[in-house]
């Protein structure tokens, strides 16, 4: 909740489809395999230890784990207006140099 606050957003769940699952799993298999994590994985682990949150594209949101590694581990959520739910969009492992670019909502 403070959370969301902070960033003048709305609280809800996350959710993530197979389909985009599959997305990522086709477009990042070298990061998971990398990680030695599965696409669901990944996602779990963003959604409960991200430390960021970044303005994405248009509406998006990026919840980032942002550590002292040269690269974070994102994923991007949009927000399903009708169903009342945040939705993963993709996740992958991005330079810390991309982030310089997003503003920065929210840092724990």
């Amino acid at each position: 909740m403070s959370v969301a606050r902070a960033i003048r957003r709305e609280t809800a769940d996350i959710y993530v489809t197979r389909n985009y699952l599959r997305h990522i799993e086709n477009e990042h298999p070298k990061e998971l395999k990398m990680l030695g994590l599965e696409a669901i994985t990944l996602v779990r682990m963003v959604v409960n230890q991200y430390n960021r949150i970044y303005k994405g594209l248009g509406d998006s949101l990026l919840l980032v784990v942002y550590n002292g590694r040269p690269k974070a581990t994102a994923i991007e959520l949009n927000w399903a207006l009708k169903e009342g739910f945040y939705e993963v969009k993709t996740a992958t492992i991005m330079r810390k140099d991309f982030l310089k670019e997003k503003k920065l909502l929210w840092s724990k």
